[in-house]
């Protein structure tokens, strides 16, 4: 694989940075894309494409030829380090070798600016709660908040990136902070078996790297506790974001993880104590909601999340985000799925519950201990027979 020279083109109210890739695949672009007004924070070293392209060239099995500079820490930590943990995540990848053009040597002190990514979701928040609403260091204050197009948005794609970003700007001006929106093609190198959920930190690292004329700090929300991480095979990137990113820094860029000290319901209660999230926590995995709330309040982040709130006392705090008639209608079913799991997060809910004397519905015990859970798979008839037999039950 071939990674040309960055070219920085200005074009309306649009600055572009972009590379040349040639592979096996052919012949193609590899671009990001932002408002001019905050050109100056672009880097002109080619660290951001090389993390980008990283996986996609050990997919494929090529070495990566970089016709540009790049950072001496990244090449060291990408060559080797990076690359095994990636295999241990993903063992179908390959081992590359990376050859640069240039290698910086110089080690440069970090500029002042502080970015984190922002989707107005429980990590997104809690992160603020610790390092925007909450006394802290000014290099460890958040000056940035940044809103990438790099996989996430799935088949909405460019429309739906577009749409999220314009429902979040009014948090970012109530904030005051800029809040940059950053386009790119990034997705179209990931084929479908390296999905999103497996590569995030990477892809979003990327950005980071592209802003580091500026940004000198980047925190990544941590999705997981402490005590839940684990490196092994499908794990995804998420739960090695304590060790992935900082082999992603470099001597301009300090990336590392935020948050991982918390649970998901500590993360919550967290969340719950800024009266700025009661209108504007976005938590919904449903692209398109349509009863005119934020939240369409029945799917699993949605019924998580809400769940824990209630558990807590704060749920009516959330009247003008979420649909409470939608949730309290799904609340039966979900908490015997809650009962039934296995997995981290719902096990944190059921401890919460136990720990605050919260009784979960007696219907709720009656479905989980039926043994026809998980919620998406109850038959119909059996569900109403269920509710008639205990609609006086809880």
């Amino acid at each position: 694989m071939k990674i040309s020279k960055p070219q920085i083109v200005q074009e309306n109210n649009q600055i572009t940075y972009r590379v040349d890739v040639e592979s096996i695949r052919g012949n193609e672009t590899l671009w990001y894309s932002l408002h001019e007004s905050y050109g100056d924070l672009l880097s002109k070293t080619c660290d951001a494409p090389l993390v980008a392209l990283l996986i996609p060239a050990m997919a494929i099995g090529e070495d990566i030829h970089i016709n540009g500079m790049i950072s001496e820490r990244l090449l060291y930590n990408l060559s080797v380090p990076l690359q095994k943990l990636l295999q241990l995540i993903i063992p179908s990848l390959h081992q590359i070798k990376i050859h640069p053009e240039d290698v910086c040597c110089d080690k440069p002190s970090l500029v002042s600016g502080v970015a984190t990514g922002f989707s107005g979701g429980i990590d997104s928040y809690c992160l603020l709660a610790d390092h925007y609403y909450s006394k802290v260091s000014e290099r460890f204050k958040i000056t940035h908040l940044l809103f990438n197009n790099v996989g996430s948005h799935g088949s909405g794609a460019e429309q739906l990136f577009r749409e999220r970003y314009e429902r979040l700007v009014p948090v970012a001006e109530l904030l005051g902070l800029p809040f940059l929106m950053i386009n790119s093609n990034l997705d179209s190198f990931y084929d479908k078996k390296l999905s999103f959920q497996q590569t995030h930190t990477i892809r979003n690292a990327s950005v980071a790297l592209l802003l580091q004329g500026g940004i000198g700090r980047y925190m990544y929300g941590s999705a997981y506790h402490y005590s839940d991480a684990f490196v092994g095979p499908s794990t995804g990137t998420g739960r090695t974001d304590n060790i992935t990113l900082p082999l992603l820094s470099t001597d301009t860029l300090d990336a590392f993880s935020v948050g991982g000290e918390y649970t998901r319901v500590e993360k919550t209660l967290r969340v719950a104590e800024l009266l700025d999230s009661y209108k504007h926590l976005d938590v919904c995995v449903n692209a398109y909601n349509t009863n005119g709330y934020t939240n369409c309040s029945t799917c699993w982040k949605c019924l998580r999340t809400l769940a824990t709130l209630e558990i807590a006392g704060c749920l009516e705090r959330y009247s003008a985000s979420f649909d409470l008639n939608a949730y309290k209608s799904s609340r039966v079913k979900f908490f015997a799925t809650l009962l039934g799991s296995n997995d981290p997060l719902p096990r944190e809910i059921v401890q919460f519950a136990k720990d605050r004397k919260y009784s979960f519905p007696v219907s709720s015990h009656i479905i989980h201990a039926s043994g026809i859970y998980p919620m998406m798979r109850f038959p119909g008839r059996v569900i109403r027979k269920l509710k008639r037999l205990t609609n006086n039950s809880g």
